[in-house]
């Protein structure tokens, strides 16, 4: 089966990663620094995986010199949009409800709990304010 143009594998979720963090133009040269330190892939791998990005649409490649030059194409809440689509509609029959349901499940930390609890707060209150726009 082919993968859609936003799905990554995790080796291209860890260079994306690297990529948005730097929050600009990249070489693979300073990906493969920052994502591998300690030589764990090799420097044809991590540009192998960079022009597949290419290829995805999820990069830009700009030659400059004798140097490529890398730019996000997509917006990581994008990608993460369309990952998290992909999860509940293949583990949870597309319900995110039951998506969330089964993470919060899980052991939270006291800090998590909280941060959940702001983001259903606000989520209500956006609501509370589009249903007053409404009257």
């Amino acid at each position: 089966m082919a993968q859609k143009k936003h799905e990554l594998s995790a080796a291209e979720w860890e260079l994306m990663a690297v990529i948005w963090e730097a929050g600009g133009t990249v070489t693979v040269r300073e990906v493969l620094e920052t994502a591998y330190p300690n030589d764990e892939k090799a420097y044809t791998t991590v540009q192998t995986l960079m022009n597949i990005l290419v290829e995805k649409g999820m990069l830009r490649r700009e030659k400059r010199g004798m140097v490529n030059q890398y730019t996000p194409a997509v917006r990581r809440e994008k990608v993460l949009d369309a990952s998290m689509s992909t999860v509940a509609d293949r583990m949870f029959r597309g319900s995110f409800g039951a998506m969330a349901s089964f993470l919060v499940s899980r052991k939270l930390s006291e800090e998590d709990v909280a941060a959940l609890r702001r983001l259903l707060d606000e989520q209500d209150a956006d609501d509370a304010g589009g249903r007053e726009a409404k009257k």
